[in-house]
């Protein structure tokens, strides 16, 4: 049964936002959301154990502020914190939103007026801007993570397949927001895991929504730190926890009753498969023997599609070589 509120233009938002150690950025993330032209009517700060100023700063905020609620715990991960601002999350829609970033001032006004055009829409998704962390003076914003299509489409396997070519297919949750219904529906979960979590999670509601708004507009800004856990150095487990969420979205699709769909899968995963050789060689990640086999079955795949990524995994010095010429026949050009 739909527990969506039947007048789309007054649809509920509740807003998930797990923190761990944010307290630098978290005034600038929660005033963007109490600051919006149209309000969300909840805002769900989890703390994940943090060891900084975070809490103290969060029940300072939330005695100003009535929709603002604090949920404490020990460290347990993104995942277990999404899971929790889940379970007491009231609204008709759900966004959830990194600690240390911010959206822009119209982002829920935008979504709402869509949605009362189109009210069978389950999700809103839009692209962002990156920002260096520096003070608000000294900031220069960079288009990232876009969309390229303005369009209300309905979802499924021809939608997902059609927008994946043009780079509107995105697998980050802070990029839509999300109807309740569809989570709630669609009965997927957050895996335990630290790289790609989102992955698995956006698949199985692209492929199961009723429709699906795209929007060229950026709304996010996602703030760039060298230190953040997602910049860290990369180990086996980056490449491990790709299989773990592609097991995840082969499981949904057999659940659901659906076919296996694994060219899809390939090209909705290909920048995770990428990466998965790119980070093997830029950091030196020695496999185990155990996964020797299933590695070189992703090379065969990988440099078979891309001659760029041959290149790196055969001829690596040659490869370093040529991007160092690049990079300064890009500084030469600027000079």
């Amino acid at each position: 049964m739909s527990t969506r509120n039947p007048d789309s233009r007054a649809a509920t938002i509740s807003v998930i936002v797990p923190n761990w150690n944010c307290a630098p950025w978290l005034p600038e993330a929660i005033d963007s959301l109490l600051g919006q032209s149209s309000p969300p009517e909840q805002v769900i700060v989890i703390d994940d154990g943090s060891t900084d100023d975070s809490v103290a700063l969060l029940e300072a905020l939330t005695a100003r502020h009535p929709q603002l609620t604090l949920l404490r715990g020990e460290r347990g991960g993104v995942s277990a914190a999404r899971t929790k601002g889940l379970e007491i999350a009231t609204g008709d829609f759900i966004y959830f939103m990194d600690a240390d970033d911010f959206v822009s001032k119209d982002l829920f006004a935008d979504f709402r007026s869509t949605l009362a055009q189109h009210p069978e829409m389950e999700m809103f998704c839009f692209g962002a801007r990156m920002f260096t962390d520096k003070p608000v003076a000294e900031r220069q914003y960079e288009q990232f993570h876009q969309r390229h299509v303005d369009a209300v489409l309905p979802g499924g396997a021809d939608t997902l397949r059609s927008m994946i070519p043009h780079r509107s297919a995105h697998r980050t949750l802070w990029s839509s927001i999300l109807s309740r219904d569809l989570i709630i529906r669609t009965g997927v979960q957050f895996l335990p895991i630290q790289n790609h979590e989102d992955a698995p999670y956006m698949f199985a509601l692209y492929m199961s929504a009723r429709q699906i708004g795209f929007t060229r507009k950026s709304y996010y800004n996602k703030r760039f730190m060298p230190t953040s856990l997602s910049q860290g150095k990369a180990t086996f487990s980056w490449v491990e926890n790709y299989y773990i969420a592609r097991r995840s979205s082969e499981s949904f699709l057999r659940e659901q009753g659906l076919p296996p769909e694994e060219k899809l899968l390939d090209i909705y995963y290909q920048p995770v498969m990428y990466g998965c050789l790119i980070e093997i060689r830029k950091n030196n990640i020695a496999v185990p023997a155990s996964w020797h086999t299933t590695i070189d079955q992703l090379v065969r795949k990988v440099t078979s599609e891309s001659k760029r990524l041959k290149l790196l995994w055969y001829y690596p010095t040659i490869y370093s070589g040529l991007q160092a010429c690049r990079r300064l026949a890009r500084y030469a050009s600027k000079r």
